[in-house]
Order: structure tokens, then C-alpha cells, then sequence
């Protein structure tokens, strides 16, 4: 009777800590915030996994496809020409996506531009991303990851609170903006496209890794995206000198408009004497880069309310 009352108060414990954990998830992704289900779920293992009747199309014929399919004109009006000349791995995988769209965030113009299937741009958001240049290498190094990614799902973060790289949690909510845009990149579960509690923040290196739009613009975007959709985040032209500098090579092609219309128009190579130049004007240029950024934080636009403790905000 006594080991009969004893398995009974175990066996209670046990289905008591099996419901509460179920509950919530504590998930470091949104940096130490519990969430219920996502707004939009998160992408299966083997959700990318294509149609096996589908044609699927090799990087060296990406080109060869767009110009000969029934849709010729509309791919090459758009983006995707370039990108099949300058990095065919990219064209392969937007070309074979199951997906009807696919986003660029683009560092070199600060703007993230969403493309339909054919490469055209159907919407840009100006943009801020993280203050220090080249591509993520560890956490707390306050870079934006560089590559081909995907959208692992939408959250709304309304009351998200930001925690540091030293483990300070704010109390201020607002910070994340109201959605969430969380990329699937190896390496990192904390990186993703979101609003701000500092619109003027737009258009400058400020974060500590993420992407960050004005919160009526993500509330736009949410609605475009889905899990899976392909995201590249493309290095600017100090990205790539640091990256060049550490041995580190990310895939880029311009987004430009000029670009996308001919063959005649492929990008040149950069010269070894260009890499030279430009890893000096970055030794030179990324300390005063970080005091620009520093004052701009202390010192909003004129005529935006500083809000309390917003100088000190950097996600």
C-alpha cells in the first residue's frame, strides 16, 4: 500500500511537468521570449523538398531555360539573368523554388527588395542592419549574416523584450516592433527581419545582427512572405573588403536596375588593386563609421520624439 501511494505521487508529478512544459516554449531564437504558436508555422524538415515530377534546372542552364521558356521576356526583364551570370548556385535554387517570390536584403543600397518568381522587384524597403561590416562569424559580433537563406516563419513580437549580449533584459516592449520575420541560417536562430521603436534608425548600420524595417512596413511584408521562401542577404562594398581581409568569400551580384536588361551588362570583375584600395578605406572609414552611428543614436532626426532609453537600443 505504501509503494502504491508512492508511484501514484510520482506518476502525478510526472504528467504535471509533461502539460506545464507544453504550454510555452522558452525559445533563444527571440532572445529568451515565450511565444505561442507562430503566426506563420515553421518550415517542416522536408518542406523544401521539390516536386520529383518537376524539370529541375542545373546552374549552368539556368540561362539557357529562361531564354528559351514560354516566359523569356518577363525573366529577362528581371534580376535573374544577372544572377545566373554572377552567381549560378543562387539562380539554381530560385529557379527550382517551389516558391512564387523570394526576397533580397541588400546592404550595398541598405534596402530589402521583394521579387517576384521572374526576378522582377515588386516592393523595396529602405532598411537597417547590424554596425559592424563583413558576414557573421559568432554571437555577440553584431554582424549581419551574408547568403542564401529562407524565411523559417512570421512571430508577432509586440511584447518582445530585448536582452544584450551580456544577458540585460530591457523592459521596454516595442523594440522588436509588432512582427517578426525569423530567417532559417545555419549557425544562428537569433536573426531575423523585424519592425522598430526607431524609425530614424532606417537606412544606417545600428543593430546587432538583424534587419530592421519601419513597423508599418513589416506588417506589409508578413503578409508576402511564407516558410521557405529563399532570402539573400547580399555583403555591401566594405562587407566584401572585410570579408576579403579575414579570407572569407560571400557570393554577391548588384541589384541595380541597369543591370538586369543584357548580357553586354555583366559586372566586371573587381581588380587585386580595387581590394587593396578598398580594404585601406575600411581600416580607415569603420571608426568614424562608428561614431556616425553612435550620434545618430543620440541624436535623432529633428522633429522625432526621443523616447526614453531608445538612444541605447541596438537589436
Amino acid at each position: 500500500m505504501k509503494y502504491s501511494a508512492i508511484n501514484y505521487i510520482l506518476a502525478v508529478t510526472v504528467v504535471f511537468l509533461f502539460f506545464s512544459c507544453k504550454g510555452k516554449s522558452r525559445d533563444a531564437d527571440n532572445y529568451g521570449q515565450t511565444f505561442d504558436k507562430p503566426l506563420a508555422d515553421t518550415l517542416p524538415a522536408d518542406a523544401e523538398e521539390l516536386d520529383t515530377s518537376r524539370v529541375m534546372v542545373p546552374a549552368d542552364s539556368v540561362l539557357d531555360y529562361m531564354e528559351n521558356s514560354e516566359s523569356a521576356e518577363e525573366y529577362l526583364s528581371g534580376i535573374l539573368p544577372v544572377i545566373a551570370r554572377e552567381v549560378p548556385e543562387y539562380a539554381e535554387k530560385l529557379i527550382n523554388s517551389t516558391h512564387d517570390a523570394f526576397l533580397v536584403v541588400d546592404k550595398a543600397s541598405m534596402r530589402i527588395i521583394y521579387y517576384d518568381k521572374f526576378g522582377m522587384p515588386q516592393r523595396v524597403y529602405d532598411m537597417a542592419c547590424a554596425k559592424n561590416y563583413g558576414t557573421k562569424h559568432e554571437k555577440g559580433d553584431s554582424r549581419t549574416p551574408e547568403g542564401f537563406f529562407s524565411v523559417q516563419g512570421v512571430y508577432d513580437s509586440t511584447d518582445w523584450l530585448f536582452t544584450d549580449d551580456n544577458g540585460v533584459t530591457s523592459k521596454k516592449k516595442g523594440q522588436f516592433g509588432p512582427r517578426f520575420i525569423r530567417l532559417k541560417i545555419p549557425g544562428t536562430t537569433q536573426i531575423g527581419i523585424h519592425g522598430t521603436c526607431a524609425p530614424w534608425s532606417i537606412g544606417h548600420r545600428v543593430s546587432h545582427g538583424c534587419i530592421r524595417i519601419e513597423n508599418e512596413k513589416i506588417l506589409e511584408l508578413v503578409e508576402l512572405v511564407e516558410p521557405g521562401m529563399p532570402v539573400i542577404v547580399l555583403p555591401g562594398k566594405r562587407d566584401r573588403a572585410t570579408n576579403r581581409k579575414e579570407g572569407v568569400w560571400i557570393p554577391y551580384f548588384p541589384t541595380a536596375p541597369r543591370y538586369a536588361a543584357t548580357e553586354s551588362e555583366k559586372i566586371p570583375q573587381s581588380s587585386k588593386e580595387e581590394d587593396v584600395i578598398m580594404t585601406e578605406e575600411l581600416n580607415e572609414t569603420q571608426k568614424s563609421d562608428s561614431l556616425a552611428t553612435d550620434t545618430l543614436l543620440m541624436n535623432p532626426e529633428p522633429g522625432v520624439e526621443h523616447s526614453e532609453g531608445v538612444d541605447t537600443i541596438s537589436y
